[in-house]
């Protein structure tokens, strides 16, 4: 049982969730209207908890949703289709010019064309970021 002269931080969290028998509750809430620092802490445990159950009952606004939308972003296909047509026009140049296209100068070039499209990728998510910072124009 929790007593006034200490804080209920392993209660809390019991608390919040409603698994406390109801002679603990008692106590934590007795202890509750005494001290500021346990409920913000209660509120805080609470605020991650509402969070949590957006993301699992797939609500809007969940805590994974804006990383989730970042992840399934349909550019990773796009960039590897532009990066197959880029290899293939390069390929195509090489042929006419040579007359021959070898492994290595295939290898070569593919890494090329990648790290040139991700470079490419790094500054267009770089200034989307920019454009979107409500900090964009903040004089240091």
């Amino acid at each position: 049982m929790t007593t006034p002269s200490r804080h209920p931080e392993e209660e809390l969290s019991a608390y919040a969730d409603g698994e406390l028998p109801a002679e603990e509750a008692d106590a934590v809430e007795a202890h509750l209207e005494a001290c500021t620092e346990c409920r913000r802490e209660l509120a805080a445990i609470e605020t991650m908890g509402d969070a949590m159950s957006a993301e699992d009952t797939g609500e809007a606004g969940g805590v994974w949703d804006g990383v989730r939308r970042r992840i399934v972003r349909p550019a990773g296909w796009s960039l590897v289709v532009a990066g197959a047509v880029v290899l293939a026009a390069l390929a195509l140049v090489e042929w006419f010019r040579t007359g021959s296209l070898t492994p290595e100068w295939l290898a070569a070039t593919a890494v090329g064309v990648g790290i040139g499209l991700l470079a490419l990728n790094i500054g267009w998510e770089q200034y989307r970021e920019w454009k979107q910072s409500p900090y964009r124009d903040v004089q240091r």
